[in-house]
């Protein structure tokens, strides 16, 4: 599942509500035709955390009832995505503290 891990999605998950919404923009129009031809898109990441991080989206978005705003701001009003939230370990640690999640090293890094 594309939600498990914080990697881009597959074409599938963004025309499963792009269908609909914004059908006409031409950035939606250009990820239907990747996604009509089932080839892969040539993303552009925005936001990149280490290798040493372990992000499970699924865990975000489920048990802490996160939406996608609450880590990278209101992507649903933008037609192009850009960096607008912080994604550094002292902002991650200020949602863990405020939202009772764990602080405990491990349950973010690797243990190398």
């Amino acid at each position: 599942d594309p939600g498990d891990f914080a990697e881009l999605p597959a074409t599938s998950v963004c025309m499963s509500c792009h269908s609909q919404i914004k059908p006409d923009s031409p950035h939606i129009q250009k990820l239907a035709g990747f996604h009509d031809e089932r080839k892969p898109v040539p993303w552009k990441r925005v936001y990149r955390i280490p290798d040493y991080v372990f992000f499970n989206h699924r865990q975000h978005v489920t048990a802490a009832r996160a939406g996608c705003e609450t880590c990278h701001g209101p992507v649903a009003e933008r037609d192009v995505l850009r960096k607008e939230k912080d994604t550094s370990m002292a902002a991650c640690m200020d949602c863990h503290r405020s939202n009772g999640a764990s602080l405990a090293c491990n349950y973010c890094h690797d243990q190398r």
